[in-house]
């Protein structure tokens, strides 16, 4: 049941991010759309001056037109979903390249404002299309303008006879200028958004990183971790003849904590010895849940002496603390038996020992640290 509504909710959340990734191409169509719309807007000024010849700006209209319509209509029916890249990136801007290079071809008088306008068109294809593509376009893009500087190459100019070209000029390289400006603003923001897009993933990275090795409820390490460690470092010593010593810790009477100040209390008590443990040990040692109210500490390069005296003084502090902001009158105590690394042995002999000591400190009385030699 459980496996069903994740797969549902993957369903839904990948649906939704379907119609955000059309919504937003449909967004940038209908941005092409009016590009193309102010493009011929100037070609038909230009024509009106006599510049250029009035079917130029026809032509221009109608092949832009054609092409955001179809655009339009892959998108909003999701044919374009079928297709390797959805949001056709390299097609239109293979079409907006013949574009621009077919008015140079039809009006080579106003050549240069149109080659200019092919730096917006690659500003954008770059920012979507793979270095493959990219590569194939500009390659086809620079042979056709080759062909064209080889055929009319010697009527291209920049219309400036008159004070009114010359104001069209201007105004469509200032436009051409303005596309560029927003091109760089969308690119940066897109870099932004891949940058949060990595920061959260790296986020979610180290989340399931210490979801897998730490204890979620006292934020230590976990069994898994702690036995991977401990080879390790039994590993080291057989190697290197280091003493090392390992403790395991248990909270005294935790299920009478339980049964009589709830569940929410005995959480508290397995928080706090454990913030209690971090506070005492070193960057070297490594802590961890072992089981329920058990754990353990494994102290590197320690002999069983020096791990007893660090784990009293753990043990100490945890027992002298106020616990009466949990619970009115609860006290808690920890008891814990020591065991040193001998050479030859394996872990589970290791902790075999850890763990009869800790069996005669309960025995003892509780609230007391023994070693076991």
């Amino acid at each position: 049941m459980q496996l069903g509504e994740e797969t549902l909710e993957k369903a839904v959340r990948a649906a939704q991010t379907r119609g955000r990734d059309q919504q937003r191409r449909l967004r940038w169509n209908a941005a092409t759309a009016a590009s193309y719309a102010i493009d011929t807007l100037f070609l038909a000024l230009f024509a009106a001056a006599g510049t250029i010849p009035g079917t130029v700006p026809l032509a221009y209209g109608a092949a832009a037109a054609g092409i955001c319509a179809t655009t339009w209509a892959l998108t909003a029916t999701s044919a374009n979903l079928r297709l390797r890249d959805p949001s056709l990136t390299a097609p239109l801007i293979v079409a907006a390249v013949v574009l621009q290079l077919a008015v140079v071809a039809m009006a080579p008088q106003i050549a240069f404002p149109f080659l200019a306008n092919l730096f917006t068109v690659f500003a954008f294809g770059m920012m979507w299309m793979t270095p493959r593509q990219s590569v194939a376009v500009w390659t086809l893009g620079a042979l056709a303008l080759g062909g064209l500087m080889l055929a009319v190459g010697d009527r291209f100019s920049i219309p400036t006879a008159v004070p009114y070209e010359r104001l069209l000029v201007w105004l469509y390289f200032s436009l051409i200028l303005g596309r560029c400006v927003l091109l760089s603003v969308q690119a940066n923001d897109l870099r932004r958004r891949l940058a949060e897009g990595r920061r959260q993933v790296a986020e979610s990275l180290e989340q399931m990183r210490q979801l897998a090795s730490h204890d979620e409820l006292t934020l230590s390490l976990n069994r898994r971790s702690l036995m991977a460690r401990l080879e390790q470092e039994c590993g080291r010593a057989a190697r290197g003849g280091e003493p090392f010593s390992v403790a395991l810790l248990d909270i005294d009477h935790f299920k009478a904590i339980n049964d009589t100040h709830g569940y929410a209390v005995g959480d508290d008590v397995l928080r706090v010895f454990a913030k209690t443990a971090h506070g005492a040990m070193r960057d070297s040692d490594a802590f961890g849940r072992y089981g329920g109210e058990e754990f353990m500490l494994i102290l590197g390069a320690t002999t069983p002496a020096a791990a007893r005296a660090a784990v009293e003084r753990m043990r100490a502090g945890f027992a002298a603390r106020d616990w009466e902001e949990f619970a009115p009158g609860l006290r808690v105590t920890v008891s814990a038996g020591v065991a040193g690394f001998r050479p030859g042995e394996t872990v589970s002999q290791l902790l075999s020992r850890a763990a009869s000591a800790l069996y005669d400190a309960k025995h003892a009385g509780r609230d007391r640290v023994i070693v076991k030699e």
